[in-house]
């Protein structure tokens, strides 16, 4: 089995301004969640639009975290996009969920998909 898997969350996005819940389980293969990044079709989004995360009912991500601070450019390196944790955060099927919130920007190309990525792994902390 691999030491580590990037789960996907994909969360539709409809209309401007929209807060769209999402839910689900982590993969109960691995121990703990690494990291997170989020990713969104068009760079602009990035600005105003906010995400919350609970995993195992503790909030990770608090309510309305800005979206810039989990989430990078083109110009970043693939192994350092991810916001990484700090504390132990277990996967192993840990139930989650969270909201993301969009800016608000009409001209942006709606409907779209925003992807939040999480970064699980085997290894316990270092």
């Amino acid at each position: 089995m691999k030491n580590h898997k990037f789960q996907l969350i994909r969360i539709g996005v409809p209309t401007p301004g929209v807060s769209v819940r999402f839910t689900g389980a982590t993969d109960k293969a691995y121990k703990r969640i690494r990291g997170i990044f989020v990713a969104l079709p068009n760079p602009l989004l990035e600005y105003g639009s906010t995400l919350s995360l609970k995993v195992g009912g503790i909030d990770i991500l608090e309510e309305d975290h800005d979206v810039r601070l989990i989430t990078c450019g083109q110009g970043v390196a693939p192994n350092e996009k991810f916001f990484l944790f700090e504390e132990y955060i277990e996967a192993a099927g840990n139930a989650f969920e969270g909201r993301y919130r969009d800016a608000g920007i009409t001209d942006q190309g709606f409907p779209y998909e925003a992807k939040v990525f999480l970064w699980l792994v085997n290894e316990n902390l270092k």
